[in-house]
């Protein structure tokens, strides 16, 4: 179903940008989105917990990331969705589908409560043992964790100006009425979410770091 949804998106966004913006914006546009489609179509996604390396890597088509099991703080579980929090302060979320009739007949077998508690067990057991890779309190791993959260907010600072800049390349004049409510709609939503990445990006920036859970693993 994942991959079926990476392919009905990406071909909405390939004709959006093929339509609505100018040739060279839209070009750009179909190139990258369809990379990422085609990568998560290709290669899906992926949960996968190693006690060993002491790692949980997380995966959605050619996207990948890597948390250490001695920085999770938190696990929280909400139907769907995992919510791992990290020692940095910040947490990284995603959807796992839960197994049900309809699920079944489609072939999504995650759970997502399964793989929340698969996560949290390691999670004590690596901070519980002390086995699982350097100790979190270093000097080098928070000057990592202070580049990546820097990285993380210039990009998503990068990605709201982005954002703002397609809605006012966006094409709002047409012989068709139709079109033209279509393409002020596309504008709107560029721009209103492209200013709400530019506040996340000053909130982050003014008070140092993104929320954090208070729970425990």
């Amino acid at each position: 179903m994942l991959r079926v949804k990476a392919v009905v998106f990406t071909a909405v966004v390939v004709t959006i940008a093929l339509v609505f913006f100018p040739l060279w914006l839209g070009v750009t546009i179909t190139v990258l989105a369809g990379a990422f489609g085609l990568s998560v179509a290709v290669l899906g996604a992926a949960v996968a917990v190693d006690p060993t390396a002491g790692v949980v890597s997380l995966r959605l088509g050619l996207l990948f990331q890597r948390i250490r099991l001695t920085d999770i703080t938190a696990v929280i579980v909400d139907k769907a969705k995992v919510s791992i929090g990290r020692a940095s302060g910040g947490e990284i979320s995603f959807y796992a589908w839960r197994q049900g009739r309809l699920d079944a007949l489609l072939g999504l077998p995650v759970v997502a409560s399964d793989v929340g508690h698969a996560i949290s067990r390691a999670a004590t057991a690596a901070q519980s043992s002390g086995t699982a890779g350097a100790p979190r309190r270093i000097d080098s791993g928070r000057t990592s964790e202070r580049t990546r959260s820097r990285l993380a907010t210039a990009m998503l600072a990068g990605a709201g100006a982005l954002a703002i800049a397609g809605s006012l390349l966006v094409r709002v004049h047409w012989h068709n009425p139709a079109l033209t409510v279509i393409s002020v709609v596309i504008a709107l939503v560029m721009g209103i979410a492209g200013l709400l990445y530019l506040l996340v990006a000053l909130w982050i920036l003014l008070t140092g770091r993104a929320p954090r859970f208070s729970e425990s693993a």
